[in-house]
């Protein structure tokens, strides 16, 4: 059985977090390659219409940049809010075309797990020798053809987006929500655009109380403008009108304004827009017949039922901690993220991202060695990650990872 070299690194996912732990990783001599189960950017161009809340100059990693200045790249304005579209478009395909990357990013590779060779997850347990025993991954093609590759480091830059929260009460499916899921929304749809004929002129029901949601709801009063009978139901779990990272004094401007919007819907401002503040969602119905929805609420303890002709469920994202459910990883019982991260996030006691001090490497660690979960998936339940703090993570990682291959215990 073949042994990888020891400065073999694997990272999953190929989004501007991953992208940046290979461009930073390649700098210090290490051997990358990264997996990715969609295409490049897969996670951007999915809510691709959406404009960010920061502008380009905090969205591009240092190492990243450093590697695309070496070919002609021109940064974009610094002070432009990208969109999802742009953010994949200008900087993380161009990227993964460099002759540097290029043979080293692995799309439609989907890593199905993770594990040790020749080590459980309750060998060794806390053990800096299980440093010893490469990572296994098992990783898996659109044709379903599966393979196994080792490397000495991991690093799960995956994201959350693909693994969208259930609308049911306590977090759990609704009632028929597992079967009706595939045909009903899990993301920011684009209703003025792609999606406009599927709610213009109909009916939708709008689950969720974040920036996700107000994103969509905002939208679709929009569209309420320009196609007569348009008309929404907004669900909330929250009673007040109040939408979850909200701060006091946004530091981000663009969302502030997000959500101002957000909060005139809920007052009313709009004849379209029915705010249900205080809904939990207890079962979905569908009628074939009609191809409509009858979506049943508890508000405030009382049952109640929302008849519509779509559904878009934006009660935001979780960590799939399937990944690594072999690997010895000290989780958070509240968000499910690294235990140690999300014990700093909580005791910040803002939801301002701007706010938020940086991990560093004692936070980002796990007791599996030279394995790191970094990006939005770190940060785990908690929705007050940016990008430039994920660069700094990975500037924090990779420093260690170096550090460990100088280390006599790390051979």
């Amino acid at each position: 059985m073949t042994t990888p070299a020891r400065n073999s690194l694997a990272i999953i996912g190929a989004g501007p977090i991953g992208l940046e732990a290979a461009a930073l990783a390649l700098e210090q001599g290490f051997d990358v390659h990264v997996f990715e189960r969609g295409e490049v950017g897969a996670h951007a161009l999915a809510w691709g219409h959406v404009p960010m809340f920061t502008p380009w100059r905090m969205n591009i990693g240092p190492a990243s940049a450093r590697l695309l200045a070496r070919h002609g790249w021109s940064a974009p304005e610094p002070e432009a809010f990208p969109t999802g579209a742009e953010l994949a478009e200008r900087m993380l395909q161009p990227l993964a075309r460099t002759p540097e990357m290029k043979p080293r990013v692995h799309e439609h590779s989907q890593v199905i797990q993770a594990a040790r060779r020749g080590a459980l997850k309750g060998d060794l347990i806390g053990d800096p020798a299980r440093r010893a025993h490469p990572f296994r991954l098992l990783v898996r093609d659109t044709g379903t053809h599966e393979s196994v590759l080792h490397a000495f480091s991991l690093i799960d830059a995956s994201g959350v987006y693909g693994s969208p929260n259930w609308a049911g009460t306590g977090g759990i499916p609704a009632r028929a929500e597992l079967y009706l899921a595939p045909q009903m929304s899990y993301h920011c749809d684009d209703v003025r655009g792609l999606r406009r004929d599927r709610h213009a002129g109909r009916r939708t029901l709008v689950i969720g109380g974040g920036a996700t949601a107000a994103t969509t709801v905002t939208a679709l009063a929009a569209l309420a403008a320009e196609a007569p009978g348009t008309t929404v139901a907004w669900a909330t779990r929250s009673a007040e009108a109040s939408l979850a990272g909200e701060a006091e004094s946004d530091s981000l401007s663009q969302r502030a304004k997000l959500f101002a919007a957000a909060h005139a819907l809920q007052r009313g401002e709009n004849p379209a827009v029915t705010w249900i503040g205080g809904a939990e969602v207890e079962g979905f119905e569908y009628n074939s017949a009609t191809h409509r929805y009858r979506v049943t609420l508890f508000v405030e303890h009382e049952p109640r039922v929302e008849e519509c002709d779509q559904v878009i469920v934006n009660t935001g994202f979780g960590p799939d901690n399937s990944l690594y459910r072999e690997l010895q990883v000290h989780e958070c019982y509240g968000s499910r993220g690294p235990m140690k991260l999300s014990a700093a996030l909580l005791a910040a006691g803002t939801a301002d991202c701007m706010e938020i001090p940086p991990a560093g490497i004692e936070q980002l660690s796990n007791p599996e060695p030279d394995f790191f979960i970094v990006g939005a998936k770190s940060y785990a339940r908690y929705n007050s990650f940016l990008l430039e703090t994920g660069y700094r993570q990975v500037e924090a990682v990779v420093a260690q990872l170096v550090k460990n291959q100088l280390e006599p215990s790390a051979h």
